[in-house]
């Protein structure tokens, strides 16, 4: 019995904040974003930065009026453990491509890939991987990929800030290095897998890749959707594989495997995540304002939503509970439904204003209080 997942879903739910889920390894960012879609029975939800299908580990969703607030999220450094693997390179330039070249490390070689490693830290100009979600013309990289041609892609800015080597050794002919990196948005690890196996002069993939951060958000935060199953479906000739992710304990009430007859997969997935949001400006790395539901405020808002600037003098951030200091910020009015993006900017005389750049507007009881 199917879960028509794609039926069901016309109505939007209301449901408002932010998930951190612990992806698995085998499903794609998207698999998991629609499962969040099929338990809430919410369309607009997106993720805050794509994972690899065999990679794991920290994916930030944004579900209803709170994916406006991707960009914020998205434009962070992410941190990782990895497993480089030199010796040999893949189609995909992870392990779960076919074998392009292999060759055997010499014993000595040891101490300068270790130092080739360290090497990378800084910026860099480096080619995505040709199988990766970059666009040309309109088309996925890895859809142009799949279909034999090379996506030819031009190297973009990359950069790795922090690197910690924890472990290496050898397996046969081939050396691992275990390690754990901070890189800036848009850096490709594979790419810098690629990228070691270059400067070595041999050839070399990322064995495997974990998400251990996004900015200050980590996996291990205790309202982490984690111990997600992976399982994977009937998979179509020639089409990569489709895997259906779910909760502990969640199945289909026709598979007879629940005991429970009254089970409902999706509400029971439904409350999980629910259980699990956090309102939108506790996940923010930038200042937010609570506002009173009453006060000297009220006027300034109305202006802010009705797009106007506003000079940030003192008595003007005071009433608004900010600090006179550029870059980004958030007012939220739990009462009246209302969270506004700021940017604090200074204006053609230098002077320092408010300037609305988002207006988030949601049920005041979906505020979660948490």
């Amino acid at each position: 019995m199917g879960r028509g997942r794609g039926r069901g879903r016309r109505r939007q739910s209301g449901a408002f904040g932010v998930l951190l889920v612990d992806k698995p390894a085998g499903p794609t960012s998207h698999d998991v974003v629609g499962w969040v879609r099929w338990a809430l029975g919410e369309r607009t939800v997106g993720h805050c930065g794509t994972l690899d299908p065999p990679a794991s580990g920290l994916l930030v969703i944004c579900v209803g009026e709170a994916t406006k607030l991707v960009e914020h999220l998205t434009a962070v450094d992410k941190r990782y453990r990895a497993r480089f693997v030199i010796g040999r390179s893949t189609t995909t330039a992870d392990a779960e491509g076919e074998i392009v070249a292999e060759a055997a490390v010499p014993p000595d070689l040891e101490a300068r890939a270790l130092e080739a490693l360290r090497g990378l830290i800084g910026p860099l100009e480096l080619r995505p991987p040709a199988y990766s979600a970059v666009k040309i013309q309109g088309r996925r990289a890895h859809e142009l990929a799949r279909a034999g041609e090379d996506p030819a892609l031009p190297p973009r800015s990359m950069a790795v800030h922090e690197l910690v080597v924890e472990a290496h050794g050898r397996d046969g002919a081939s050396l691992w290095i275990d390690a754990e990196l901070t890189v800036a948005k848009g850096s490709y690890v594979r790419s810098l897998a690629e990228e070691l196996g270059r400067r070595l002069g041999l050839p070399a993939h990322l064995g495997s890749l974990r998400r251990l951060a996004c900015g200050p958000l980590g996996v291990d935060d205790p309202r982490v959707v984690g111990g997600l199953n992976a399982v994977l479906l009937a998979a179509s000739e020639g089409r990569p594989p489709k895997w259906r992710v779910e909760l502990p304990g969640e199945r289909d009430p026709g598979d007879g495997a629940s005991g429970e007859p009254d089970h409902d997969p999706r509400r029971h997935a439904a409350a999980e995540l629910r259980a699990r949001m956090s309102d939108p400006w506790q996940r923010l790395d930038f200042e937010v304002s609570e506002l009173p539901s009453e006060g000297a405020h009220e006027p300034l808002i109305t202006r802010l939503i009705q797009g106007q600037r506003l000079g940030a003098d003192e008595q003007t951030c005071a009433v608004l509970g900010l600090a006179r200091r550029e870059g980004p910020c958030a007012l939220v009015d739990r009462a009246a439904g209302r969270m506004i993006i700021l940017q604090r900017e200074p204006s053609e005389r230098g002077r320092l204003r408010l300037a609305p750049s988002r207006v988030l507007r949601f049920e005041p009881e979906l505020a979660t209080s948490h």
